[in-house]
């Protein structure tokens, strides 16, 4: 297990973005996993206008649009070094 852990920090530290890409990845993951994807808007349409917003509600809408946007990025940081073998 420590060799694993130490092989993972020197992947990082070496920036190999395919390492990068998945520890992102992982992150948004787990936070999409615990916060919940985000709200599409239905609440700002009148459907909902009863319910109050409260700061809970725009830490975890908040969270959750870093899990997507880690997500997103560690897609990218995966993508750069699939291309660059291509050529």
């Amino acid at each position: 297990m420590c060799d694993f852990i130490l092989k993972l920090l020197h992947s990082v530290a070496v920036l190999d973005l395919n390492v990068i890409g998945l520890l992102i990845g992982f992150l948004g993951g787990l936070l999409i996993t615990f916060f919940g994807l985000p709200s599409i808007g239905v609440l700002n349409q009148g459907m909902y206008s009863e319910i109050e917003i409260t700061m809970r509600m725009r830490i975890y809408n908040w969270l959750a649009h870093t899990g997507l946007i880690l997500v997103m990025a560690g897609f990218l940081f995966q993508l750069i070094p699939a291309v660059q073998s291509v050529k």
